[in-house]
């Protein structure tokens, strides 16, 4: 191999490495925005655009009819975190008498745990 090719490899390797990790951490960050978000009216409204060939003044109807109904959506999303929460601390309970003190411990640090995280993801209206 040449000399040049051994300084040009490691560092096109390097950057191509480097390029799939930052893709990897901003896939994730746009999973846990619309996770914590829901879906923004603006992104619905461009796919309905491309996917339907929408025309201008029906973008326009379709955009104030997802504002209007965005504040439902986000009611129901509250409503389900609420009834989750219900159901895991049921479960919970179901496992507690199952476990020995060790595992009592381990089981309250990962709940906490789930719980900060579950916390970051919500929506900031619902903190």
């Amino acid at each position: 191999m040449s000399r040049a090719w051994r300084l040009v490899l490691p560092a096109v390797l390097g950057g191509l490495l480097a390029g799939v990790w930052i893709g990897a951490r901003c896939e994730r960050a746009a999973d846990r925005r619309m996770r914590r978000e829901g879906p923004r009216p603006e992104r619905v409204l461009k796919m309905l655009r491309r996917q339907l060939k929408l025309r201008d003044d029906q973008s326009d109807q379709v955009r104030k009819i997802l504002e209007a109904k965005g504040p439902a959506f986000q009611a129901i999303r509250r409503d389900e975190q609420t009834r989750m929460a219900a159901l895991r601390a049921e479960i919970d309970g179901d496992i507690a008498p199952l476990l020995d003190d060790a595992q009592k411990v381990r089981q309250g640090e990962l709940r906490a745990r789930w719980e900060k995280r579950a916390k970051d993801a919500s929506p900031p209206d619902a903190r």
